[in-house]
């Protein structure tokens, strides 16, 4: 095989020629700044051409220099190029310093957990700040004590007049009687660090005074009632309370005290002793000695089952609209797109809407993607069909679990649909309803602004 080398003094453009090798062609360039070659005949040259080429043995060695001076040159450049290259890859490596924030991402691959109601703070106070679309408010503590600013967990639950309610049904002044958990994990400044009295701010549970001691089976006897003084004496009966009254107290009556006989308003003079009833509280002149007005009463059965179930029916409509809300346990992912999802849904829910999902899983459910307030974007367009592959229900589960626990298969997924993420489910039996323009998340700016609290 023949292989010469020959310099072209103007570029300095080495072209190599040989049988196997075509001619470096600087007018064949490509666009990228390279160069495009051109096959040489590798036939030999005549004697004429060899006589007329044939350089004298000086011109020869200072040829033969040039080439190795030019090939030592790109070698170098090459080799520097690669030396750098590596070098700045190295670099870039030890010079990035290791985010702290990557532990905090393990827990979301996880399944999420909820709280251990035994972990929570008893606190009580008058309801005197509502953010009903994010589930955030504040509370004005017993012996009218500062502002107690919190957050309902997402599986957090509120009772008012005895049934399901939203922070949105409980009017303002309204005694509430909350367990309060430490903020989740990356949560701890959904509560401003200037309105973080109690790092005890997350509410499991927050009831009026006639929800939480019904449900736990306390009722009062009025023991003597004062119209002069507007005054009304009363004794714990049933079953006494572990936090909050549990003894004799006086209470404050007045001309705006609401007294419910049957589904009526009666007046003031029908409350007589011996009496057994339920009350509603709220703040009083004397609140910094623990003193309160009650604002309703009821007198009978007749009159707390009207009042629960009124606000059973708001509730129910509430959620009918809004969807059931539920979080993602885990994701088993299809190669091809898809995934089947274990939800659960959370409790304290009236019975009757978990009735209707199971009586319909046969359709399947429609779910949204929610935040940690429960919002969704635009739940009607931007939801996905999930078919139920199972329906399991828990017995005993934790306090804010329904203990149902569904796997449900999707033929698309939605960017929300990560394990620990909160959900709404719709099925069949409700009407699709467009949701009020301020409780959709409409932008990220709005999504990263809602999650921490914030006064009007």
């Amino acid at each position: 095989m023949k292989h010469t080398n020959r310099i072209q003094p103007e570029g300095l453009v080495l072209v190599l020629t040989s049988p196997l090798v075509g001619e470096v062609a600087p007018s064949l360039r490509g666009a990228g700044g390279g160069y495009a070659c051109r096959d040489v005949e590798a036939s030999p040259p005549t004697v004429s051409q060899s006589l007329a080429t044939s350089p004298t043995r000086g011109e020869d060695k200072t040829k033969n220099l040039a080439a190795h001076l030019v090939r030592g040159l790109v070698a170098f450049v090459v080799l520097g190029s690669f030396a750098l290259a590596f070098f700045a890859f190295a670099q870039e490596k030890k010079d990035t310093p290791k985010s702290p924030a990557e532990p905090a991402k393990e827990p979301a691959a996880k399944a999420p957990k909820f709280v251990s109601a035994d972990a929570g703070k008893y606190i009580s106070g008058e309801l005197v700040f509502v953010d009903g679309v994010n589930r955030r408010g504040a509370l004005r503590l017993d012996g009218d004590g500062p502002m107690h600013y919190f957050a309902m967990l997402p599986y957090g639950m509120v009772g008012y007049n005895g049934a399901p309610a939203e922070l949105r049904d409980v009017p303002l002044g309204t005694h509430m009687h909350g367990y309060f958990h430490l903020a989740p994990r990356g949560e701890e400044d959904t509560i401003p660090p200037y309105q973080r009295a109690n790092p005890h701010n997350h509410a499991l549970t927050l009831e009026d005074d006639f929800s939480y001691y019904q449900r736990r089976g306390q009722a009062w006897k009025i023991v003597a009632v004062d119209l002069k003084k507007n005054k009304l004496d009363v004794a714990a009966t049933g079953k006494p309370v572990k936090d909050g009254i549990n003894g004799k107290y006086t209470f404050d009556i007045d001309s705006n005290t609401r007294v419910w006989k049957g589904r009526s308003i009666v007046e003031l003079d029908s409350l007589a002793p011996e009496q057994t009833v339920q009350l509603n509280l709220s703040w009083a002149q004397g609140a910094v000695n623990k003193e309160f007005v009650v604002t309703d009463v009821w007198l009978d059965d007749e009159s707390r089952k009207f009042a629960t179930e009124m606000q059973r029916r708001r509730h129910v409509r509430y959620q009918q609209q809004r969807w059931l809300p539920g979080w993602i346990d885990s994701i088993e992912h299809f190669d091809y797109g898809g995934a089947v999802i274990t939800i659960t849904l959370f409790g304290g829910m009236d019975q009757s809407l978990y009735d209707d999902m199971k009586a319909s899983r046969d359709t399947g459910y429609w779910v949204a993607a929610a935040e940690k307030t429960l919002r969704t974007w635009f739940h009607r367009a931007d939801r996905k069909v999930g078919r139920v592959q199972d329906w399991k229900e828990i017995e005993n589960p934790p306090l804010g679990s329904s203990g149902i626990q569904l796997r449900l298969k999707f033929v698309e997924v939605l960017e929300g649909y990560r394990p620990g993420r909160n959900v709404r489910l719709k099925c069949d039996r409700w009407a699709f309803v467009t949701m009020p323009f301020e409780e959709r998340v409409k932008s990220l700016e709005e999504q990263k602004r809602s999650a921490v609290l914030s006064l009007p």
